[in-house]
């Protein structure tokens, strides 16, 4: 990524804040010192006036910032909103503008999230074509900080869990979404290919059966079946640029538009990852807000016949077995995510592994959504 302009460094003059910046960038600073500095009104507030006022906010000066902690990863980031109260020259308050800022233990993954939401707004995705990615505004690389614009919308999760009538035509819009971005056709350089293997598939099953050994064989027959299928055609089929991530809550919409956020694990792989993603997704809310994975099948067709309606027919003509393959992979991770960081068990332990051996027996999704 030779042409990352992102690393914006910390140039600006301001004493104590400055040092506090610093103490931010030492590996050794602990997570409440570096919460605290980055929810620093004063601190925040001269940080974004010196790196951001003169391109982004036309030359008005920041009078305010109030810091908001929207989520704590499990891993060591933050994602924070900054409500910025901008005034003009005369000292007067001229607009209000509310930025997002999200923070990374890996600098790389910051600095690849930051440049790879600048390549698709250029290939498409900015504001005013409907279906968009956040502008990102600038990545402090001392800091491990990305700073970009809040997105408007509501969480397509909020639709679909209050069983919203217009979820289906929001799905529709989704899958336009995901489909424009599989049909980019000249990736740029950078874009790192990632493809599962057979040994993370495995070491999935293994720490799986060790919480749960009375169901150890089992897993471990699912993962090689699951690699097995997936084995079976990933050197006949074209990479394209995947999301890595796609479900519910990265994905906000409106009337008009959807948004899609969250680019850390974005790389080159076969589009049916984000297919199968976001389908076990959806079954997953389905049972946890129902006790019924059918609950969401209706959208869930909705969103795959537009997207299937999107592409073209060489690009769509082995994709109902691969999307079966990449479904069963999510169900097994997410058991994984489920027992071991929600610490729920009950149900899963019997739904998760019949559903990935239903998706193994499948020829299409839409054998399992009957």
């Amino acid at each position: 990524m030779s042409d990352l302009n992102s690393q914006t460094p910390l140039t600006c003059e301001f004493g104590h804040a400055l040092d506090r910046l610093d103490q931010l960038a030492s590996p050794s600073t602990s997570r409440p010192i570096a919460l605290e500095i980055l929810t620093s009104p004063d601190i925040m507030r001269d940080l974004l006036q010196a790196e951001l006022s003169e391109v982004h906010f036309d030359g008005l000066i920041v009078g305010q910032c109030r810091p908001k902690v929207l989520k704590k990863h499990h891993t060591s980031s933050y994602v924070i909103a900054y409500t910025l109260t901008l005034l003009n020259k005369q000292g007067r308050n001229a607009r209000c503008l509310e930025l997002i800022g999200k923070t990374y233990a890996n600098g790389a993954m910051g600095e690849r999230a930051y440049w790879t939401m600048q390549v698709l707004r250029a290939r498409g995705f900015g504001n005013g074509s409907g279906l968009n990615v956040p502008k990102p505004l600038c990545y402090f690389s001392d800091l491990k900080l990305l700073i970009q614009e809040t997105v408007c919308g509501i969480p397509l999760r909020q639709y679909l869990a209050s069983n919203d009538s217009a979820a289906s035509g929001l799905m529709r819009m989704v899958a336009n979404w995901l489909a424009k971005l599989h049909q980019i056709d000249a990736i740029p350089e950078g874009i790192a290919s990632r493809e599962e293997d057979e040994s993370s598939l495995q070491n999935l099953a293994y720490r799986l059966g060790e919480q749960y050994p009375h169901l150890a064989s089992r897993l471990e027959e699912l993962a090689s079946s699951t690699w097995q299928r997936i084995a079976s055609f990933r050197d006949t089929i074209p990479s394209v640029m995947v999301h890595g991530d796609f479900h519910p809550e990265n994905i906000l919409v409106t009337r008009n538009g959807a948004t899609v956020i969250d680019f850390d694990h974005f790389c080159r792989s076969d589009p049916a990852k984000d297919l199968g993603n976001i389908i076990v997704q959806m079954r997953n809310m389905a049972y946890f807000s129902t006790g019924s994975l059918a609950a969401l099948n209706h959208e869930i067709r909705a969103f795959l016949n537009a997207y299937l309606a999107a592409m073209s027919r060489a690009d769509t003509e082995a994709l109902p077995g691969r999307i079966v393959a990449f479904a069963a992979l999510t169900f097994l991770e997410s058991m994984c995510y489920i027992s071991c960081l929600r610490g729920e068990c009950s149900g899963v332990l019997s739904t998760i592994p019949a559903e990935v051996a239903r998706f193994l027996r499948a020829a299409t999704v839409g054998d399992i959504l009957e």
